[in-house]
This record gives structure tokens, C-alpha cells and sequence, in this order.
């Protein structure tokens, strides 16, 4: 059997982001409509004989979030922490829940020592659906697999 034949491997398998959620300190931000992080691996080049290899000197955490503007609340709790001195942290948890999954499993990304790196507090665009994105940084020893599709 070919290996895009085997049930595990069919289009349906796929996970769809339709199925994704975020959470911020374990409150599922419903307005969220994308969502993304990663870990950038930082190098140092290391001379090897005649050749240039390369050294892991650090990880660096950071990703984006674009919100659906519903509500001002996190803004507004945001831009309060930021203007009396504090820099506001939270946990991100994020989820895929597709239910055609393999075996019905889920994903969950939980990321810890989140910090946001920019505070968009108003604007639009006349006749659309307004959105902000966010960019935000984190500490990669403070993220997790919490669940994996296997």
C-alpha cells in the first residue's frame, strides 16, 4: 500500500486551524483569529579547520496574535500595567481540537513568560471588520507540549 493510502494519511487528517484556539492565563480569547510562535534557534559561527560551522549560542521566543476587536478590556488592563511601571506577563496556551484529528487527539502549546512587545490601542479601516495584531516575545524554557497529535 502506497503511503497515501494509508487511513492516517488522507486529506481529512489534516488539522484545521477552523478548530484552533488561544488562551490567555486559562481564558480562551474567543476573538482570536490567528494565532503564531516560534523559537529562533541564534548561532555563532565556529571555525572548524578550514571550515565555518556553527555553535547554538541562545534561543529567542516570539510569535503574533491578531484579535477580532470585540471588546477594550485587555487593552485597557494592558495599557494600565505599562503605565504605572510593571511589564505584564501572562501564560498563552494554544489549542488544535480537530475532531478528525488521528485518534481524536488534540494539540496544546503551553507558553509561559509572555510578554507583548506592542500595545495597538486604536484604529480602522472604513467598511471592514477591525482587527489588531499583536507581537509578542517569550522565553523558550518556559514552553511546553502540554498534548501532541501522535
Amino acid at each position: 500500500m502506497a503511503l497515501g493510502n494509508t487511513p492516517d494519511n488522507r486529506g481529512f487528517r489534516r488539522v484545521s486551524g477552523g478548530w484552533g484556539t488561544m488562551y490567555m492565563d486559562g481564558v480562551e480569547i474567543f476573538e482570536c483569529t490567528e494565532v503564531s510562535a516560534e523559537i529562533e534557534v541564534q548561532r555563532s559561527d565556529v571555525l572548524v579547520g578550514n571550515n565555518v560551522d556553527s555553535k547554538i549560542t541562545g534561543l529567542a521566543g516570539s510569535g503574533s496574535f491578531t484579535l477580532g476587536h470585540v471588546y477594550t478590556r485587555h487593552i485597557n488592563n494592558a495599557l494600565t500595567q505599562l503605565k504605572e511601571g510593571h511589564d505584564p506577563r501572562f501564560t498563552m496556551s494554544i489549542v488544535l481540537d480537530d475532531p478528525d484529528a488521528v485518534g481524536g487527539q488534540r494539540e496544546q502549546i503551553d507558553i509561559g513568560n509572555v510578554w507583548i512587545n506592542n500595545l495597538n490601542l486604536a484604529g480602522f479601516t472604513r467598511g471592514e471588520i477591525v482587527e489588531k495584531e499583536y507581537e509578542f516575545g517569550f522565553t523558550p524554557d518556559d514552553a511546553d507540549i502540554a498534548e501532541g497529535i501522535y
